[in-house]
């Protein structure tokens, strides 16, 4: 039996694409299709337009091929992935934006990878030549500062969540019990063999992105708090430019001009008051950051395979008699 890949297709409010993302995408996986059963997943989020019909329309065109999953409202982008990933099917499984600036003739790179070993492959932007300026400043201000807090974790730069995971990933992130989880940021938390591949984003097909700059800031505030602890710890760095403020002010003291004696007494000590305020600030946020990862519920580790020796296992097998 083929082994199969499942293809993950989010879409909200885009029936002018439904149809080229679906012919696209079949056309680009055409040279596999000796080697491999493929699954289209379409996961409706909740359009208030015609992608449902678009959808029924595509599905009866291909009904070997496509699998159509609406939600019952809007939840968003993560929310949609989530569930595609819990019913796609596939021994791999690709995530995609369908807007078809990620290109699906990449997915043959990545599936070679994976057929080399990688359990997740990341597509990665080498290029992004149809953005605007503002949009890849932005994007670039989002990873680095993403990267400088990212603690432990390693995010691969300018990948989002174009990506293969084989069926072993796929399982695991789905044991992961936190609700409100961001894709990019759940899979490198895995850990699993990745390989990257490079890619140069096309322009966007049709309509128009439905990412403002509030969804991005508000996309953007999740990654961040969902990925560490470490922008509570940057608060005892504020507190320690304050210590250093009131250190200077005090050495001043010994070499000012008449007059500047009390200017600089008064700096010392709102110096040294916000000091002491950041200090007790950082090891509130200490606290809460501890607060912060028992709530999410994640495992402290995901183990990838073990081999138990024969006197482990008959150990084991005396023990549960």
């Amino acid at each position: 039996m083929k082994k199969l890949i499942s293809i993950i297709g989010p879409m909200y409010n885009e029936e002018a694409l439904v149809s080229t993302f679906c012919e696209e995408t079949l056309k680009a996986l055409a040279p596999i299709a000796d080697r491999y059963d493929i699954e289209l997943l379409l996961v409706e989020d909740g359009s208030r337009d015609g992608t449902p019909e678009q959808m029924k329309a595509v599905r009866a065109r291909f009904p070997d091929t496509i699998s159509v999953l609406r939600l019952t409202r809007n939840f968003g982008l993560e929310a949609a992935i989530q569930e595609g990933l819990r019913v796609a099917a596939g021994d791999a499984v690709v995530v995609m934006d369908a807007d078809l600036q990620d290109p699906p003739a990449v997915i043959l790179e990545m599936i070679r990878a994976w057929e080399n070993g990688a359990d997740i492959v990341v597509g990665s932007r080498s290029g992004r030549p149809t953005d605007s300026f503002f949009k890849r400043a932005t994007a670039n201000a989002f990873y680095t500062v993403m990267d400088s807090l990212s603690g432990k974790l390693k995010l691969e730069e300018s990948a989002a969540n174009f990506r293969l995971l084989d069926r072993k990933a796929v399982t695991k992130l789905l044991e992961l019990p936190e609700v409100n989880g961001v894709f990019r940021v759940l899979v490198p938390y895995l850990g699993m063999n990745t390989s990257v591949v490079s890619y140069e984003r096309d322009r966007r097909f049709a309509g128009e992105t439905k990412y403002k700059l509030m969804s991005m800031i508000r996309y953007a505030l999740d990654s961040l708090t969902g990925i560490s602890i470490e922008p509570l710890r940057k608060i005892g760095l504020a507190g320690a430019v304050s210590a250093l403020c009131t250190v200077a002010c005090i050495g001043a003291m010994f070499f000012a001009p008449p007059g500047w004696t009390a200017p600089l007494v008064v700096c010392a000590v709102l110096s040294l008051q916000f000091a002491l305020l950041f200090f007790v600030l950082a090891i509130m946020g200490e606290y809460l950051g501890q607060v912060h990862i028992e709530s999410k519920r994640r495992p402290i580790a995901l183990p990838y395979e073990f081999q138990s020796s024969g006197s482990a296992a008959r150990r084991k097998s005396a023990r549960q008699l």
